[in-house]
């Protein structure tokens, strides 16, 4: 088995949120992010294992979860074998892209998974797999309400027991969803302390060399100065930061603001 020279990272976060662009950095630095991948950069292996909000809500056990990241470790550093579509038949599908894995490499430094959805197993992450990293990339809140990407939304709002008929506007909703998950969030970071690592995207978009620098610490390593031009040289502020003050906000009770404003994003 091939050893890691660097932590193996998961990079989550609401739709939306950049972690596209904080994937690509990752990439550059030489990270394996997988064979089977969109143009995202989501990993939809772990698509096809995880994001299934009705296994969720059976009950699931988690001897159950944990047996599937086993699997989808199996398939990162091996590739998509007779064995791993024994277990999971519609990993069958992935057999071309993904006939060999992260082993395959001679000089790794580790592999990575980009997937949004993957923060609402980040427990099970962290729990798996001890000295892995996880990115959780956050934008400013009101942003993310008007949104159109909502489909975590859909998919999970039940799990944060959001009712969306309940709820005037999707905004409201959305900006619920943001806001019960980062108090998730910050009950993880008291958790498991230094191995979550919160990027907040509005300022990696501006200024992406300090948190790269930032997360080289995080990852015990240390990166020259050239490797990291190169990682975030095509990284931009897209036009959707700051749309929030665009839109009328009266649509958001006080408790909603007043916790975008406690955790501190400007809001007036």
């Amino acid at each position: 088995m091939v050893e890691f020279k660097l932590p193996i990272i998961f990079i989550g976060g609401i739709g939306g949120s950049g972690t596209r662009a904080v994937a690509n950095a990752m990439i550059s630095l030489g990270y394996y992010a997988g064979d089977c991948i969109n143009n995202a950069n989501d990993n939809l292996i772990f698509t096809e294992l995880f994001k299934r909000p009705n296994w969720i809500r059976r009950g699931v056990a988690p001897q159950k979860i944990h047996q599937r990241l086993a699997l989808f470790e199996q398939v990162m550093r091996e590739g998509v074998s007779l064995m791993s579509i024994a277990r999971w038949p519609a990993l069958g599908r992935f057999w071309h892209r993904q006939r060999k894995g992260f082993d395959r490499f001679k000089d790794p430094v580790a592999w990575m998974t980009k997937e949004p959805n993957c923060h609402l197993f980040l427990e099970q992450i962290l729990d798996h797999w001890p000295k892995a990293l996880f990115i959780y990339v956050t934008r400013h809140p009101l942003d993310m309400a008007y949104s159109n990407n909502k489909a975590q939304l859909g998919n999970w709002g039940w799990l944060f027991d959001i009712d969306l008929d309940t709820y005037a506007t999707p905004e409201t909703a959305q900006l619920d969803y943001w806001i019960r998950t980062q108090k998730r969030l910050n009950n993880m970071t008291a958790r498991y302390k230094m191995r979550i690592y919160n990027l907040k995207f509005d300022t990696f978009a501006v200024n992406p060399m300090k948190d790269m620098i930032s997360l080289a610490e995080k990852l015990n390593t240390s990166i020259d100065k050239a490797t990291l031009v190169k990682a975030t040289s095509k990284i931009t502020a897209p036009e959707t930061i700051a749309r929030w003050r665009k839109h009328d906000l009266s649509i958001f009770t006080p408790a909603q603001i007043d916790f975008c404003r406690t955790t501190g994003w400007p809001v007036d």
